[in-house]
């Protein structure tokens, strides 16, 4: 007959047990089992993450651009932060997490045009870019406007009016934010025109009447498609520079933010944690209870745990060979680009 031990912190219930041993609490009158899942899911999912970097957690992004498309929203709420190496299509490209730094490879060059003059009507008006295709706009993660395509006039009165792409091809009312208006956020966009893209034309209708003394203005950015060469991560977004003319396979290094458990029988992902994941949890407790005596006399060995948990990180990466200039040859291909 075979004799199955289970393995002591294999599952949920476990870390559950041993959150009730250290703060002196071994039943639900004095703290529910629900409230105890609750502080180890919020310690696994938010702080252990941002405290320590482990191996186990590191993986590999992957997506796929789509054509004329250059902003790209970074799953955040999945990964905490992009990493190089880079590569598009195989083939490592630059990585970049400052503006300065990746402004100053590809400028990004704006077209100024008076295409045209009002005459004495709110419009539509309908302007075709010099030099196409232009950069769309893009809405970040918290609902702010990126616009990249302008265009402003200004009424009988010498009051400015602004016009904006919603990246979507649709042109917008907006005030001096650009943002959702014409004043600002949260109010619901005013829908006054569209735009191409691709072909460069654009139709619109300004709010108030534009004199036939008074120039229209425009200002894009042209640009031309091509292989991705360079990568910027920056609010939770990535730039790739040429903007893609096809889908091209980007990669990247990441850390998987840990997903919550959904069960009490549920195995831990890594169960070698489990004493940590207890013992962050009951500090989050006792903090909040403020029983900070017991917090005193625990937090070394939260340290500890802490401490033999990143050492098994710190083995991994002790066997791997400190990066040179000649890290990368190999006397079979020595050319990356060979294959291409």
């Amino acid at each position: 007959m075979t004799i199955t031990v289970p393995t002591a912190g294999n599952n949920l219930l476990d870390i559950i047990t041993w959150v009730r041993r250290i703060i002196k609490s071994p039943s639900d009158q004095s703290i529910s089992s629900e409230t105890i899942v609750d502080y180890i899911n919020r310690f696994y999912t938010f702080d252990m993450p941002e405290r320590i970097q482990l191996f186990e957690l590191k993986r590999q992004y992957t997506f796929e651009t789509i054509p004329n498309i250059f902003i790209y929203q970074f799953p955040y709420k999945q990964y905490q932060i992009l990493r190089e190496p880079i590569y598009c299509d195989g083939v490592q490209i630059g990585f970049y997490m400052f503006n300065d730094q990746f402004y100053n490879i590809y400028p990004e060059f704006v077209d100024n045009e008076f295409p045209l003059m009002g005459d004495g009507t709110q419009g539509p008006y309908t302007v075709t870019f010099q030099r196409v295709p232009v950069l769309r706009g893009f809405t970040d993660d918290l609902g702010n406007l990126l616009p990249y395509v302008y265009i402003t006039a200004q009424d009988s009165a010498l009051n400015m009016m602004y016009i904006v792409d919603d990246g979507n091809g649709n042109l917008i009312q907006t005030d001096a934010s650009f943002q959702y208006g014409p004043s600002g956020p949260p109010s619901t966009p005013i829908v006054c025109g569209t735009v191409d893209y691709i072909g460069g034309n654009a139709t619109f209708t300004f709010n108030s009447n534009v004199p036939s003394t008074n120039n229209i203005e425009t200002q894009v950015s042209p640009y031309s498609a091509g292989r991705p060469r360079i990568c910027l991560f920056f609010n939770n977004t990535i730039k790739l520079y040429p903007v893609p003319d096809r889908a091209y396979k980007i990669q990247g290094d990441v850390y998987v933010t840990p997903a919550q458990f959904l069960a009490t029988n549920n195995a831990v992902p890594f169960a070698y944690m489990s004493e940590y994941l207890a013992r962050g949890a009951a500090r989050k407790i006792l903090s909040d209870t403020g029983d900070m005596d017991q917090f005193a006399f625990y937090e070394p060995l939260f340290r500890e745990q802490e401490n033999m948990v990143l050492r098994r990180t710190g083995r991994q990466n002790a066997t791997q060979r400190t990066p040179t200039i000649y890290s990368n040859q190999t006397s079979l291909n020595p050319f990356v680009y060979t294959q291409y």
